[in-house]
């Protein structure tokens, strides 16, 4: 065909549409059917979980969510454990079979993955434990952890060092527009329809992404292997020179640098995880907010987050200021949003935390442009995908680490994960502070450096030398 075009924006939009569509749905579905099949409750009763605003349903929901959480987090590390797995070895493959193929492959995954719910959740007694079935095709698939680590490829190959940084957060933006329309559209098309036509709108849009995908995305590398053989696409070397690609010596605190800011990311991806993951449970069991409430909430929160990071992006690089500086003020307002919000006691309580978090988008997309400015553009897809396998390795733990805190506290205060999540993001504060400072003694060094080369003039090298 012959338009081409390098827009891989729109593939990131399409996907996070259809997710976040189906977020709050499915879990309302989970709900529901623990409810009457699992714990055996009334249906109709049950019906009402996460539809209705009801000071009565407070009791039934707190009977129901731990075991959902259970569900869901056994879900998660099942799926997550082998895309992992071949996510390990995605950066490689990409590198030498084209970005395309990845991308398709993990688009394909997440379209079957929604097929197989639109069946199991239009069957009225199938038991929630079943829906992990449809894990299986984004397992095998490499799931979004390979879809992700790709994307950061193709941005590395289509972007330069002065234009990088607004494109990871136009990256961000993306993924908040997503959200944004997933968010505004879920509650009200759920409620004109139901819960298999939900699942089949969703991949329907993932059956546009692979269209495009297929059809119109160009290929962003030129020098690709057209012969794929399992020997050659399964070699432990692969593993090997990805680790050390990120270990390897380098000039001046760069290697320290990139391994501070690693933990950085994979803390922050770990808090979002689980933080996320329980906010809406969250807002059902303390505020007894339904489904549409919270769509109204979420969809408030990302619009504040995408005008953050595309503003903060903007604003930022104009005033030059470091990546290191905006991704401490990004942890900072993530800090407090976390403080307010276990701290509140009122429903507005939650959206002055949503408001005070309007610049933490700006953390993840800095750290990649930081990393990403210390290490050769032919190691940046190696560091990237080591990088993002570490993050979903540790966030497979986020899951069942918020929900055994959230278990725990949900019948005296189920806000206190929220102080779990301030702790480990001081624990991040601490480390970028460090990196700072290894930037300041680097600043120092090259300001010697230049000093010396302005005292050494060829009159002064030529008597040197004689």
């Amino acid at each position: 065909m012959a338009f081409k075009t390098n827009l891989i924006e729109l593939p990131l939009l399409l996907m996070f549409l259809a997710l976040e569509l189906l977020g709050p749905v499915g879990t309302n579905l989970t709900l529901y059917r623990t409810c009457y099949i699992i714990l055996g409750h009334n249906q109709t009763e049950c019906a009402l979980l996460g539809n209705t605003e009801s000071p009565a349903l407070n009791d039934l929901q707190k009977k129901v969510q731990p075991t959902v959480n259970v569900i869901s987090s056994v879900s998660d590390i099942v799926s997550q454990v082998v895309g992992l797995t071949i996510c390990l070895f995605a950066g490689q493959w990409s590198d030498r079979f084209g970005r395309k193929p990845m991308l398709l492959a993990s688009q394909i995954g997440h379209f079957f993955s929604m097929l197989i719910m639109v069946v199991l959740s239009a069957i009225p007694s199938i038991n929630p434990w079943y829906f992990m079935l449809s894990t299986v095709p984004v397992m095998l698939t490499g799931g979004f952890a390979t879809f992700l680590v790709t994307i950061l490829s193709y941005f590395s190959d289509i972007s330069t060092d002065e234009t990088r940084g607004m494109r990871m957060a136009m990256l961000e933006g993306m993924l908040g527009a997503g959200q944004l329309f997933g968010s505004l559209c879920s509650s009200y098309i759920y409620y004109a329809t139901n819960y298999p036509s939900m699942y089949g709108i969703a991949a329907g849009i993932m059956g546009l992404n692979i269209i495009y995908i297929y059809f119109f995305l160009s290929e962003s590398l030129e020098n690709i292997e057209h012969k794929k053989s399992w020997k050659d696409m399964l070699k432990p070397s692969d593993l090997k020179g990805m680790f050390h690609v990120l270990t390897k010596p380098r000039e001046y605190f760069k290697r320290a640098i990139i391994l501070l800011m690693t933990p950085i990311m994979v803390l922050y991806i770990f808090i979002s995880q689980g933080d996320g993951g329980k906010t809406y449970v969250f807002l059902m069991g303390k505020f007894n907010w339904d489904l549409q409430h919270y769509t109204i909430f979420n969809s408030v929160t990302i619009i504040i987050f995408v005008i953050g990071t595309l503003g903060g992006t903007y604003v930022f690089k104009k005033l030059k200021v470091t990546e290191s500086v905006v991704v401490l003020l990004g942890l900072l307002c993530t800090f407090s949003s976390d403080l307010v919000r276990g701290l509140a006691t009122k429903y507005f309580h939650i959206y002055i935390a949503a408001a005070v978090r309007f610049i933490s988008g700006i953390v993840s997309p800095q750290c990649r442009t930081l990393i990403s400015k210390l290490v050769p553009v032919n190691e940046m897809a190696k560091v990237f995908a080591l990088i993002m396998v570490i993050e979903f390795v540790i966030s497979v733990g986020a899951a069942p680490f918020y929900t055994l805190i959230y278990n725990s506290t949900v019948k005296t205060d189920p806000g206190f994960y929220n102080f779990v999540s301030c702790g480990l993001l001081g624990i991040d504060m601490i480390i970028i502070l460090v990196v700072m400072l290894l930037e300041y003694k680097t600043a120092l060094i090259y300001a010697k450096v230049d000093t010396k080369e302005e005292h050494t003039t060829p009159e002064t090298f030529s008597e040197t030398n004689n």
